[in-house]
């Protein structure tokens, strides 16, 4: 791993997002692999991409990684802190990464980080309902199906149903004994 590398598992490291980090982000909204099931609406430019990390990492109160494995940046992780309600997850990994349990990790990584590290009772993420990937992450990771928004997000050109799932804090201890 890196010696930025904030917290890791046996095969994926998060390190803190930097400026240099600008084009990997720019990706999410550029790459229809990535654009389509985390349902960003328009493509951004570097000078966007630079822009979000100075509003939405350095500026906020949000923590955010780059997720990598043997050193190579394979996606981001995201927490969105909340003046209210539980922290909110975001989360892509690059479609060369797909399929082989790295979203997984990386998630549990910042999960395991936000609980150890952040007050709150419990986190919260979003997914569209054909995104079977992610909703496939939080189930791993205990996360329950709160709800589901029908035809809640236009995405790709249609509506879509967006599922909420959620995760308390002593449901994660339960899963940190087992």
């Amino acid at each position: 791993m890196t010696e930025t590398t904030v917290v890791e598992s046996d095969r994926v490291a998060l390190r803190p997002v930097e400026r240099d980090d600008a084009a990997l982000l720019q990706r999410s909204t550029t790459d229809p692999d990535i654009r389509v099931p985390l349902g960003a609406p328009a493509p951004q430019n570097h000078h966007q991409a630079t822009e979000f990390i100075e509003q939405t990492v350095e500026e906020g109160d949000n923590i955010a990684f780059v997720a990598e494995v043997e050193g190579d940046a394979i996606g981001f992780v995201m927490a969105e802190i909340r003046d209210y309600g539980r922290p909110e997850l975001v989360y892509w990994l690059l479609p060369e990464y797909h399929g082989q349990g790295y979203g997984t990790d990386a998630v549990g990584c910042l999960v395991d980080y936000l609980f150890r590290t952040v007050e709150c009772h419990g986190l919260q993420a979003i997914t569209f309902e054909f995104n079977e990937a992610s909703r496939g992450v939080l189930e791993r990771l205990g996360f329950v199906n709160e709800g589901q928004l029908r035809e809640a997000a236009f995405i790709d050109g249609s509506y879509v149903d967006v599922v909420r799932f959620g995760l308390l804090r002593r449901e994660w201890e339960e899963n940190q004994s087992d």
